[in-house]
């Protein structure tokens, strides 16, 4: 059964039986979809114990009053055919106020999926712009949302995107978190390190080639698209040792955006895999290392001491055999 749970209990005196007839949807509401398994989920709610949460609403000057927190309760309650809906009553704000007030009921219980919220981040930007503010900066649209920057930055990027991506998001075919990690890892980096390359293809096409990817099952997952960053800094630093525009892992990239059917693993684990974990290596190290004088610092007896030195040796003796067991080996 739904919980109708939404918000905080609103004052009682503050609460009004509205007839269903008066209330009119928001048109700002950023909540796009309304899965009919949860609405009637809701709805099966409802006819047993009733509306426990009243709907927010405020006045219209033609006597209407439009919903600011509720609408798949009043859309059960049209479904239902009841006459009349609780409501909490408040004044009527201006569009920022409006917004404000809907992202902070929305934070408190269930957050808006990602293409709502996006778009209800920019209505609220575009209303901040046209009350006279400059474009207002990712921490003023956190403070005034409560969500959080790194969230704000997704979200703003969001849209952004061509509306055929958005759609995938909006649908679940693929989540922003993906279209994120590529723009960090691939599209961004490549613009920096291999400037030529991005130019050779452009972001519209690049983001294309692995979407393709997405879609058609060569990318499967968002971490993968993290080991592409290290293919471009390698690359960089090729060119840049070589005092070239040139590298040899850009045939690389060139491949992972022209083949369908080259995986990142692939590109990955033929390219820098060895030089990503030898730096990996050589920083845990160089910790290691550190570590040992740490312990040799702090211990305060012969006791201790004995006991550090012995597990330093054992490493030293264990690595002496690596050392061994390769030495010369192709």
């Amino acid at each position: 059964m739904s919980s109708q749970t939404d918000s905080g209990p609103p004052n009682a005196a503050q609460v009004q039986d509205l007839s269903v007839t008066a209330v009119q949807a928001n048109p700002r509401n950023p909540r796009l979809v309304f899965p009919e398994e949860e609405l009637d989920r809701l709805a099966e709610s409802i006819h047993q114990e009733g509306i426990l949460v009243p709907i927010v609403v405020y006045p219209e000057d033609d006597g209407k009053y439009t919903l600011i927190d509720g609408e798949r309760r009043f859309r059960c309650a049209l479904r239902l055919g009841l006459e009349s809906v609780p409501a909490l009553i408040t004044d009527r704000k201006g569009d920022i106020e409006n917004l404000v007030s809907m992202f902070n009921i929305h934070q408190m219980r269930e957050p808006w999926r990602d293409m709502p919220t996006a778009i209800a981040l920019r209505e609220l930007e575009d209303a901040m712009k046209a009350d006279g503010a400059a474009t207002p900066s990712d921490r003023a649209l956190a403070d005034r949302t409560g969500l959080s920057q790194e969230r704000v930055k997704r979200l703003r990027y969001a849209v952004q995107l061509p509306d055929e991506y958005q759609h995938y998001i909006q649908e679940g075919t693929i989540p922003l978190n993906w279209f994120w990690e590529l723009h960090r890892n691939v599209i961004q980096p490549l613009a920096n390190k291999r400037p030529k390359l991005h130019e050779e293809f452009g972001e519209d096409a690049v983001r294309s080639a692995f979407v393709a990817k997405r879609l058609g099952g060569t990318i499967t997952d968002t971490v993968s698209l993290r080991d592409v960053r290290p293919i471009i800094n390698y690359a960089g630093k090729d060119a840049e040792a070589s005092d070239s525009d040139d590298s040899v892992l850009d045939d690389t990239l060139r491949r992972l955006l022209q083949d369908p059917d080259l995986t990142i693993a692939t590109a990955y684990e033929d390219t820098v895999q060895i030089m990503v974990e030898a730096d990996k290596l050589d920083r845990s190290t160089e910790n290691m290392i550190k570590g040992f004088d740490r312990l040799f610092a702090r211990a305060t007896g012969n006791e201790e001491r004995a006991m550090v030195m012995g597990i330093a040796e054992r490493f030293a003796q264990q690595l002496k055999r690596v050392i061994a067991e390769n030495a010369g080996g192709e």
